[in-house]
């Protein structure tokens, strides 16, 4: 019941949030047409009186409506609506089959052609019943027929087969002799040649003509056919063929530098945003998760700010490592950051192109001016988004360039998710993707990247969405290994919270995988819920970019609503995976991985500090003990703790100096000499017990024992000195005020000591006290003062350092 509660306050903020995004460009109702567009090609070629089967699809799209946010808005595609279909010219006997229909849910219209027998041009014209004026006119050339086009070929090579063109009279007979003008209308570069421009049909009726491509130039070629004898009248328009040649390492550079700018966009935009409000941001995530439900809002609202999963997760993994947050917490954070992560692709899904040039020029111009930390730290954040959408609009236009290359084309069918003839997807190619997803996370390490790529193959049309939701499903999988690298060489919950993240996203895509066939209309129910919450129908191919987008998110969100309640679960099995017995409980103070983030790396400092003064000042508290229970500790003992904290100061002396390369704040930069003598502070506390513990060894063993009077005094101020070191602790675990009770508490102390002075001196007039014995007592008492001496300074400082974090 406890948890039920916050959870139905968590639900309307990001349901709203969900609502926002579905809603931003929905398609509104009351649309008007506006055009016709011709699915299939607006030229197409047959033999004389030939039918041609479903040759025709034809889409009937609104005007343009702008969406819930502005902008220009998008056409949507109109059902039920009546169209028209009539030849241009009746006696040319081409006609469509049938002549007239309505548009279905997508918008289209699909209708078969008898074709006339006339050699030439025919034309359809297609309209809308109701507005006769909104008409697309289609043409089909009779009796010319193209045989090896669309050839793909490496750039720089000569097509295999040569391009032929063949002429057929109205009976069937070949036209013989007529001439077949060629062109090269369009190429990607400007060597490309033809072997021949002007060829005369063979007996065959058959006109044949090679291409040479050029060297490293990726794209279509057009080689414009034209038919032209006005002495046997035997004429048509000129017809386009394509064929495409491709340079593998030009695509390559083209796509991975695209990523490659996008990845490093993205970066920037994420240090600019640190650079504005990350320090103090990151900082307070490790206070402001006090439960499951604020730590999934923290988790959301720190990486949706550094744009980076990654970041967040491996920063948890610090946090724990630290002793900062505890497994509760951070499986928290990383549930949150799981759905941040989803604002990257969010951004990319909408077509913000336009605004990457004109972001860049402004950040340039930005980091060149601007002096103030803010400042830059905005320009570089325009700069950053600038970059990222300029990165995707180079990845876009590569990929749009192969996406109908034969080559690409079957490869991307090779893991092909398209439910099949029963409506259920094939279980193999959605465990393809999913591994091909998992896997380019796992080599790029940033699955905002990966889900940009994503959407970029999507919106090429080199994936549909069957395809691309599985392979966003192995994305978040492949996340996860950041946090596994940096957990391990840290302690057993940092282990755990890894394991954690990587179970989150194991078990969210297998429920996933199993609602793949779980069916809601002959459609997969997470299919039609992201199709239900998008813009447009994505079956029928309309807005899949957004569409990749929303099931990221959904995806995310939706595994973080099941798995939330049994976050005590997911504790239990990280605990049994790594148990006690396999490792460590210690807490590593000096957590490499919040070096970024100097505040609390200065926080982890001072727990360092803690833990090196807690060791020097049981060392010394033992050797005072056992010398005023004329019970000497054991020299050795006390010698291996004194090394201990020697290297423990060496340990705190380079984190800090690694932490200076950093940026810091002046009240950072000046902290850390005052911490560093603290540190040599701590250290001196361990080399005065290494003394105390030698002079009450070598006290001679006939040497007398204490008066009552003098264990008494002494007992005091061992106790006084011992409140000392407990203030001393607790100023540098974050307590306040201790620097004022331990000025207080030395005030007693130094008279304490004066009147132990005295006393002494009194005993040894009196013969009470050998010599011998009084020499050690002396030493103690001035060793004892100097450790006091030593845990002041250190109460004194920690104040001074706190305040810089």
């Amino acid at each position: 019941m406890t948890l039920s509660r916050p959870l139905l306050r968590l639900y309307p903020v990001l349901l709203s949030s969900l609502l926002l995004l579905a809603g931003c460009d929905r398609a509104p109702r009351g649309l008007e047409p506006d055009k016709l567009v011709s699915i299939t090609s607006e030229t197409q070629l047959g033999l004389p009186g030939q039918t041609l089967t479903r040759g025709v699809k034809i889409e009937l799209l609104s005007k343009t409506v702008p969406g819930l946010l502005g902008g220009k808005g998008e056409p949507h595609p109109m059902s039920d609506v009546k169209l028209i279909v009539t030849p241009a010219d009746p006696a040319s006997g081409t006609r469509a089959i049938p002549s007239e229909g309505r548009t279905d849910k997508g918008g289209n219209f699909e209708f078969d052609v008898q074709l006339g027998t006339a050699f030439g041009d025919h034309y359809l014209d297609v309209a809308c019943a109701d507005e006769p004026e909104i008409k697309k006119r289609l043409r089909f050339v009779v009796g010319l027929t193209v045989e090896n086009g669309k050839q793909e070929v490496a750039a720089g090579d000569t097509l295999p087969k040569p391009i032929r063109v063949r002429l057929t009279q109205p009976d069937g007979a070949p036209f013989v002799g007529e001439p077949v003008y060629f062109t090269l209308a369009k190429q990607p570069g400007k060597n490309g040649k033809l072997s021949k421009s002007l060829v005369r049909t063979d007996t065959n009726g058959v006109a044949e003509v090679g291409l040479k491509t050029e060297a490293k130039a990726t794209g279509k070629y057009e080689i414009r056919a034209e038919v032209a004898n006005a002495k046997t009248g035997v004429f048509t328009r000129p017809v386009f063929i394509e064929a495409v040649a491709v340079s593998t390492s030009g695509i390559l550079i083209g796509v991975f530098g695209g990523l490659a700018i996008f990845i490093f966009g993205m970066t920037l935009m994420s240090e600019g945003l640190h650079q504005v409000a990350g320090s103090k941001m990151k900082a307070s995530l490790a206070y402001v998760t006090r439960n499951r439900i604020t730590a999934i809002l923290a988790g959301t609202f720190v990486t949706a700010l550094i744009q980076s999963s990654s970041a967040t997760t491996v920063m948890t993994v610090g946090f724990v490592n630290a002793g900062l947050l505890s497994l509760h917490q951070a499986i928290g954070v990383v549930f949150g950051a799981n759905i941040g992560t989803t604002v990257t692709g969010q951004m990319v899904s909408f077509k913000l192109d336009g605004l990457a040039l004109p972001a860049i020029i402004l950040g340039v111009i930005g980091v060149l001016v601007a002096r103030r930390n803010t400042f830059q730290g905005t320009s570089r954040t325009i700069l950053g988004f600038g970059l990222l959408f300029f990165g995707m609009t180079l990845m876009s236009e590569e990929l749009k360039t192969v996406s109908a290359f034969p080559s690409f084309v079957s490869f991307f069918r090779t893991f092909d998710c398209t439910p099949g003839a029963d409506g259920l997807m094939p279980l193999g190619p959605v465990l393809g993707a999913i591994g091909i997803g998992t896997l380019l996370t796992m080599v790029v390490q940033s699955s905002s990247a990966t889900i940009g790529l994503t959407i970029a193959l999507a919106n090429s049309g080199l994936l549909n969405f069957w395809t691309a939701i599985p392979i966003v499903l192995g994305d978040n999988i492949g996340t996860t290994i950041t946090a596994i690298l940096a957990s391990l060489n840290a302690n057993r919950t940092a282990k755990q919270t890894a394991a954690a993240h990587s179970m989150f996203n194991i078990l969210g895509t297998v429920i996933m995988v199993g609602l793949f066939y779980v069916q809601v209309g002959q459609t997969p129910c997470f299919y039609a819920l992201v199709n239900s919450f998008t813009a447009g129908n994505v079956f029928i191919g309309e807005n899949i970019g957004r569409h990749v987008a929303m099931a990221h998110t959904l995806f995310n969100v939706t595994n973080v609503f099941v798995m939330t309640p049994f976050i005590g679960v997911l504790v239990w099995i990280c605990e049994h995976i790594i148990p006690r017995k396999k490792a460590h409980d210690r807490v590593v103070r000096l957590e490499t991985h919040l070096l970024n983030t100097p505040s609390l790396a200065l926080v982890c400092a001072m727990n360092a500090l803690a833990d090196m003064t807690e060791k020097a000042w049981r060392s010394a508290l033992a050797a005072l003990n056992g010398y005023r229970q004329a019970k000497p500790v054991s020299v050795d003992s006390i010698k291996t703790v004194e090394d201990e904290v020697d290297k423990m100061q060496g340990e705190i002396m380079d984190y800090l100096v690694q932490l200076t390369r950093k940026e810091l704040t002046e009240e950072q930069a000046q902290a850390i000499p005052v911490l560093m003598h603290c540190v040599n502070d701590a250290e001196r506390i361990s080399d005065l017990a290494y003394l105390i513990a030698r002079r009450a060894a070598s006290q001679p063993t006939g040497s007398g024992k204490f008066t009552d009077g003098a264990l008494d005094e002494l007992r005091v101020i061992i106790d006084k000195s011992a409140t000392i070191a407990d203030l001393t602790l607790e100023s540098l675990r974050g307590g306040s005020g201790a620097a004022k009770a331990v000025a207080l508490v030395m005030q007693d102390l130094r008279g304490l000591s004066v009147q132990s002075i005295q006393g002494h001196v009194e005993r040894l007039q009196k013969g009470a006290c050998k010599p011998e014995r009084g020499m050690v007592f002396v030493e103690v008492i001035a060793a004892l003062e100097n450790i006091v001496r030593h845990l002041e300074n250190i109460t004194e400082r920690s104040d001074e350092i706190l305040s810089s974090t």
